[in-house]
C-alpha cells in the first residue's frame, strides 16, 4: 500500500509517493518513477510562485525594525527579513542611585517593543534631576534652566524612543558592549551614523 507524505512548500502544497518499503524493496513498485510534470503547466506554477512571492513582498513593511539585545550588547538593523546592520552597544547598568531627600533611580534599559518618534540631528540632553544627584550638584529649579543643557553628551544624532529613554552617541568608547548607561541605548561614532541613517520615524525597535 502506497502512503503519501505532505510537505508544505510555499507556497504550494505537493504530495510526495513514497514507498512503503525499504530502499532495496523487491516489489514491481519500487522501480516507479514519478510522471514528468508537463513544461507549459512547470511554466505556470513558476509564474505563480514568483506572483505570491511579489504579494508576499509587497506585505511586508517598508520600514526598518531595530533589534537591540541587552544581555550581550548588539543591536541589529532588520530590512525586508534581513540583516542590514549589527553594531555593538551599551545599555542601562542596572544600578540604583539615591538622593539626600529618598528619591530613588533605577537605572535598566525597558524592554519590550517601542517605536522610533522622532529623529534628531546635534541633539541637545535637557538633563534630569537625578544627573546633578549623580554629579553631587543641586538640580534648578527650572526645567528651561541653562544649566540643564548639554550640547555634547548625546553625539551627533539622536533616536528618541519616548519617556526619555533614545538610541544615541557615546563619549566614551571603551566602555561600549558593556551594561554602563542610565537606561538609553549608546552607539559609538560610525554606528549611530549607519543606524540613524537606516531607522525612520516610526521603526519598530524591539528591546529584550
Amino acid at each position: 500500500m502506497r502512503r503519501f507524505s505532505f510537505y508544505l512548500i510555499p507556497p504550494l502544497l505537493v504530495a510526495v509517493a513514497c514507498r512503503s518499503g525499504p530502499p532495496d524493496d523487491p516489489s514491481p513498485r519500487s522501480g516507479l518513477a514519478a510522471p514528468p510534470v508537463p513544461s507549459a503547466m512547470a511554466k505556470r506554477l513558476e509564474v505563480e510562485i514568483q506572483r505570491l512571492e511579489a504579494a508576499l513582498d509587497g506585505m511586508m513593511d517598508e520600514k526598518p525594525d531595530v533589534v537591540i539585545d541587552t544581555v550581550h550588547n548588539r543591536l541589529q538593523v532588520w530590512h525586508r527579513n534581513r540583516l542590514v546592520e549589527e553594531a555593538v552597544c551599551a545599555t542601562g547598568s542596572g544600578k540604583i542611585l539615591l538622593s539626600d531627600n529618598r528619591k530613588s533611580w533605577r537605572f535598566n534599559t525597558p524592554k519590550g517593543q517601542f517605536e522610533i518618534r522622532r529623529k534628531v540631528v546635534n541633539p541637545i540632553w535637557k538633563k534630569p534631576e537625578w544627573a546633578f544627584v549623580e554629579a553631587g550638584l543641586e538640580a534648578p529649579v527650572l526645567p528651561w534652566d541653562f544649566r540643564r543643557l548639554d550640547p555634547v553628551t548625546l553625539g551627533r544624532f539622536a533616536l528618541e524612543l519616548g519617556d526619555g529613554y533614545e538610541i544615541h552617541g557615546n563619549l566614551y568608547p571603551n566602555l561600549i558592549g558593556r551594561n554602563i548607561t542610565h537606561g538609553c541605548i549608546r552607539l559609538n561614532d560610525g554606528d549611530l551614523e549607519s543606524t540613524f541613517a537606516l531607522a525612520q520615524n516610526g521603526s519598530r525597535v524591539y528591546i529584550y
